[in-house]
């Protein structure tokens, strides 16, 4: 079969995964010097923040900024366009960044494109070939049939855990109990807010919240997660609501029909909105999301498996690639729209981190193959805090810098000298709290 699959292009880091994960690890590999190739199914680089607008960086411990790095860097370059704006006063974060999905497109393309690094829109990845414990190649989906793209090391930042899956590796799916994963969601975002009224609009901000959860309890209108026509951070981008619906995202009919369901929802509040809402008699429906919102699907297994008791417990570790700080989030996987978010008691105290550990990135079944973002080895409850997207670039950017460093020491992911790999991400403006490193090889 080999023979017969023609060869795309060959690189030494091939990224498969256009989102916040694999666009961290590409950059970091190119600027490590490696020859990187990054493959895209999408039109467009972003995944989640682009396709599914989830336009909200989360950076602190609600006391400092924890998540530097490559955000940091996002965040500095969207400030050129105007296309970012800082929360301070968000509700349970110190530090939270509302970016613009158009100008974030601007700047991962200019990123990518500084970098050199080749990339492949467009482009699925629909299966593997493989030698014993190594990964030779991804088989993609081009115009012109199946082809090769060979590399040396591989990166899964899919989301959905594929080259894991397609590789023959152990993967997870959803909760232990019944395997059904956490709720989805399409964001939709409204034009025709009269800002004359702002006072009025935010004075109805709490009863209004409370009248239709009301209504969703008397099944007068569908569930929904959270919705902005008020506050600080609504008058620079169109109000929004999020859709809630339950779905299976490795099914493509199911997740077919949950985009359908969520996106039959949004006449309803429209209609509750212009009726009840101050300042929304005109109303329209701007937009929606390209895509639905998935939270979690596959997980693939690495050399460690992150779990609640290590965010709980906020856990240190040696092979720290940086620090955590987000809850157990699960939104409820029947798609009512309820998070553990909610529920303050599961917050970390202000001024504490856990850390993330590098094991979680390197699979535990493949030899050159590691995994960034919500695909990497966790449980459902683990994975539940570390799949924001400031989180998912930490572990791209982490990803990225190991398989240059496998390369340059011709050494397997699971060899490299953590040490090394700390030291560039902490030069590369990573924060690492090197003395927790230090206590946790003691221990």
């Amino acid at each position: 079969m080999r023979q017969n699959i023609p060869v795309l292009l060959k690189a030494e880091v091939v990224v498969v995964g256009g989102g916040p994960a694999g666009i961290c690890a590409a950059i970091m590999a190119a600027r490590g010097g490696a020859k990187v190739a990054l493959i895209e199914r999408w039109p467009i680089l972003g995944g989640q923040s682009t396709m599914a607008r989830v336009c909200m960086w989360h950076t602190s411990d609600r006391k400092k900024e924890v998540i530097l790095g490559l955000t940091r860097e996002f965040v500095e370059r969207l400030k050129v366009y105007d296309g970012v704006q800082q929360l301070p006063d968000f509700p349970h974060r110190y530090e939270t960044y509302l970016f613009s999905n158009e100008w974030i497109n601007i700047v991962y393309d200019q990123m990518i494109r500084e970098c050199g690094i080749r990339v492949l829109c467009y482009t699925p990845c629909v299966g593997i070939l493989k030698s014993e414990r190594k990964l030779e190649a991804i088989v993609v989906g081009s115009k012109m049939g199946l082809r090769q793209v060979q590399g040396d090391i591989f990166v899964d930042a899919t989301g959905d855990g594929d080259v894991g899956f397609f590789s023959g590796c152990e993967t997870m799916v959803g909760r232990e109990s019944d395997g059904k994963v956490q709720g989805m969601t399409v964001v939709a975002g409204f034009s025709g807010l009269d800002r004359s009224r702002r006072k009025e609009i935010e004075e109805a901000h709490g009863p209004i919240f409370k009248l239709m959860d009301k209504f969703c309890q008397q099944g007068k209108l569908p569930s929904h997660g959270p919705h902005w026509f008020g506050g600080n951070f609504i008058w620079k981008w169109p109000g929004t609501l999020i859709a809630c619906i339950d779905g299976n995202p490795l099914s493509e009919e199911d997740l077919t029909r949950a985009t359908m369901e969520a996106r039959a929802k949004l006449p309803k509040f429209l209609s509750f909105f212009r009726e009840y809402w101050p300042g929304c008699e005109k109303l329209e429906l701007a937009w929606t999301a390209p895509s639905i919102g998935i939270r979690e699907s596959r997980r693939v297994r690495g050399l460690y498996t992150f779990t609640a008791e290590d965010i709980y417990k906020k856990r240190s570790f040696p092979d720290a690639i940086g620090h955590g700080f987000w809850m157990v989030d699960i939104h409820d996987p029947e798609g009512s729209g309820r998070t553990t978010w909610m529920d303050k008691s599961t917050y970390l105290e202000p001024g504490t981190t856990y850390q993330i550990p590098y094991r979680i990135l390197v699979a535990r079944d493949m030899d050159n193959l590691l995994i960034a973002g919500r695909c990497a080895s966790a449980t459902h409850e683990g994975m539940a805090g570390l799949r924001v997207q400031s989180h998912c670039h930490l572990m791209g950017q982490a990803a990225g810098a190991a398989a240059v460093l496998s390369l340059e020491q011709n050494i397997l992911l699971a060899n490299i000298d953590v040490t090394k790999l700390q030291r560039r991400l902490v030069d590369s403006g990573v924060f690492i709290d090197e003395k927790r490193v230090k206590n946790a090889r003691q221990s």
